[in-house]
């Protein structure tokens, strides 16, 4: 049987076949140049971020979790249309208001505290990037938040890992490799080791950013909880370990 694909051979295939993704949205900016209407920005390789974009991207981060982007999309336009789009006018409402803002994102109440208490912590950044223990010791943020923040919003050489790329990796046979012996609880640091450690881009981060978009995109169009293989491009490297 086959080998699995390198690492490389992968991230060069997926961009073939879908194309730069443009990862992470910034609806914000949905009206400038590069930028399409939901903020995405495959023409543009390196983005310029401020700290309104970096906060936006956080606030995503917290969002998407347990829900899928269509619902973040509606709960940051929620954000704008009730004037909470900066950390101050987070700080200064309600919980409920907050809430209700974000609601299109699920778990929203649980949601709402956790971004009134991430402010404060960002406020108390004054600029500078955190660290990945500073972002995971906080209330409700683990390492996939914390990686997409450092990743996206502080554009930070940290790789993504997130269910996508456990079940591409495990249905193109990389099984065997030590990090899937391991309890899932221990997964996450190794396989982000595997795959940083096999990847080589001088800009890593543009190459992080973009890979884990590519997975997502590919995980969506053919390899979701039960695979869809009808042209799908991995088809053939594919062990399908279902």
């Amino acid at each position: 049987m086959d080998v699995p694909l390198s690492l490389t051979e992968l991230y060069a295939l997926l961009l073939e076949s879908y194309g730069k993704q443009g990862w992470w949205p910034v609806l914000s900016r949905s009206n400038e140049p590069g930028f399409d209407s939901r903020g995405y920005h495959p023409g543009i390789i390196k983005v310029s971020l401020d700290d309104s974009d970096r906060w936006e991207i956080a606030v995503g981060a917290i969002l998407t979790q347990n829900t899928a982007w269509t619902n973040v999309e509606k709960a940051l336009y929620g954000l704008s249309e009730g004037s909470l789009e900066t950390p101050r006018a987070v700080l200064a409402a309600s919980a409920e208001t907050v809430a209700l803002a974000i609601r299109p994102s699920g778990y929203y109440n649980q949601k709402a505290l956790r971004l009134k208490s991430f402010v404060q912590f960002y406020q108390s950044l004054k600029g500078r990037v955190p660290t990945r223990d500073e972002l995971l010791s906080l209330s409700g943020i683990g390492p996939e938040t914390a990686d997409s923040m450092l990743l996206y919003a502080w554009q930070r050489p940290f790789f993504v890992i997130d269910t996508y790329t456990i079940r591409i990796l495990k249905r193109l046979g990389y099984t065997n490799d030590c990090f899937f012996q391991k309890q899932p609880s221990k997964r996450y640091e190794d396989v982000q080791l595997y795959i940083t450690s096999k990847l080589n881009s001088p800009q890593k981060h543009m190459q992080y950013q973009e890979f884990h978009a590519l997975l997502v995109r590919h995980a969506k169009e053919h390899c979701g909880a039960k695979a869809r293989c009808e042209t799908c491009p991995l088809e053939a490297r594919c062990r399908k370990m279902l």
